[in-house]
Formats: structure tokens, C-alpha cells, sequence
């Protein structure tokens, strides 16, 4: 079982950004959360995909495919040198957003899960020295329950919105069995995933883990 306690022990990002995920899920959004940090570690930007959301606020992008929780984080930044930032993500970036990252000269990202559907992205950098130069330096997945939170959480969405079968979904049960199960079986019953979408994170964690 996961106390809440645990949740407050996460570096801030970490929480923010599983925070910005839930409140995702919770309207109807693909699981998602991101957070850029400065050199001191305060605060600049957060994010979360807002893919069916009919607006958001200013800066974000809402109601389209590119609407990604680090597209939002990052717009908020103006144009210059920011590889001083680093970007905190619930998830492995996919090829998008590990190219909004690079045009916005961010330097560093970090990430909970991984997301095996876009394995292999990661050698985008191999293609040109362009690319390479401007490229951030990347950290994860990392270990631990969080991001086997944020696998459960991916997969219980694709499911409940009829993806079961989805590469998406497919990928995480080949990486991760045990959480892609427990995520199809949320996922499935529409009674359950109500019920849980109701709870604050921590209460959802603490429920959802100890099944695992």
C-alpha cells in the first residue's frame, strides 16, 4: 500500500507533474503532466495534455492531437538559450515533444515512465549534427513506483476509451505486464474508473498500488 505520505515525499516536480497527469485524466485527457524548473529549482511552467478539452489557458494548446502536457510547458517559453531549464514529464517524451524540447533549446528532461510505443526515438540525435548539438540530455525512466503509477494510468485510459488493442497499449503490456493488467482491468469497468476518477491522487494511488 502506497500512504499519501510517499506522495508528499516526491521531489516537487515529480509531484506537480503527476498531479498535472490526474487532473488530465480526470477531464477525459490522455494521463499526462509536465514541469520545467530552472537552475534553482523554482517553478517555471507547468503542463498537461488538454487533447479534448475545449480550451485552456492562454498559451496552451486545447482540442487538437498536438495539445501534449510538454507542448504546453514549453510554449510557455519565449524564444532564447534555456538549457539552463529542465523539463520533469510523468512520461518518456514522444518524438513531438522530444523536438519541442530540442527547438526550444531546453536542456535537460526528465522522465517517470517509459513509453515503449516510441522505443528507438531516442536516436534521432544519430541523424545530424544539428540535431545533436541542440538535443537535451535525457534521465529514465526512473524507479519505483511512480512510474508503474503512470503505466497503470496510461493503459486504464486507452482502455476506457475503447484502445485496448491499441500499439499504445499493446507496447506497455509487453514492457510491463503487471501494470498494463491492472490499468485494462480499471479500464474496463465503467462503474470503477468513475468511482476512482473521483478520488484525489493520493487516495487513488494508495488504492490503485496496492494491487499491484
Amino acid at each position: 500500500m502506497v500512504a499519501p505520505v510517499e506522495l508528499t515525499a516526491l521531489e516537487l516536480p515529480w509531484r506537480l507533474a503527476l498531479e498535472q497527469g490526474w487532473e488530465a485524466f480526470r477531464a477525459g485527457n490522455p494521463p499526462a503532466g509536465a514541469v520545467i524548473t530552472d537552475s534553482e529549482g523554482a517553478t517555471v511552467a507547468l503542463g498537461r495534455s488538454r487533447f479534448y478539452d475545449l480550451d485552456g489557458p492562454a498559451g496552451h494548446l486545447a482540442g487538437t492531437a498536438l495539445a501534449h502536457a510538454e507542448v504546453n510547458a514549453l510554449a510557455q517559453l519565449a524564444p532564447g538559450d534555456h538549457t539552463g531549464l529542465t523539463l520533469w514529464s510523468s512520461l518518456e517524451p514522444c518524438p513531438l515533444c522530444a523536438a519541442a524540447a530540442m527547438t526550444s533549446r531546453c536542456g535537460r528532461v526528465k522522465f517517470l515512465a517509459a513509453d515503449p510505443m516510441w522505443a528507438g526515438a531516442e536516436q534521432l540525435p544519430t541523424l545530424n549534427t544539428a540535431i545533436a548539438v541542440r538535443w537535451p540530455d535525457f534521465e529514465g525512466p526512473q524507479p519505483g513506483w511512480p512510474a508503474d503509477w503512470q503505466t497503470i494510468l496510461s493503459v486504464a485510459f486507452q482502455t476506457a476509451n475503447g484502445r485496448e488493442n491499441s500499439e499504445a497499449v499493446l507496447a506497455r503490456a509487453r514492457s510491463a505486464p503487471r501494470a498494463a493488467d491492472l490499468g485494462k482491468a480499471i479500464g474496463r469497468d465503467r462503474v470503477r474508473i468513475s468511482e476512482f476518477s473521483a478520488l484525489p491522487l493520493s487516495d487513488a494511488i494508495s488504492e490503485v498500488l496496492r494491487e499491484l
